[in-house]
């Protein structure tokens, strides 16, 4: 199972779709995400649950209305 997102911030919506997909005895393989922001912890809570994450976009920071992307 791959489960897509918009936007990875602190993770919790795909933990609950985690719980959704072991409930159903399905394998998470993935997540893919179109927008993480890279400055909040979502994508480490889920390297601790041994989910790997793909981000087409990172955002490093937003501030005053300014977004400044990773590399």
């Amino acid at each position: 199972m791959l489960i897509l997102d918009d936007f990875l911030a602190n993770g919790e919506a795909i933990k609950g779709l985690k719980q959704i997909v072991d409930l159903s005895g399905a394998t998470l393989e993935g997540v893919g995400v179109v927008i993480e922001k890279s400055y909040q912890p979502g994508r480490e809570k889920l390297r601790a649950l041994g989910i790997e994450v793909k981000a087409l976009a990172k955002i490093k920071t937003m501030h005053a209305g300014k977004i400044l992307f990773e590399d």
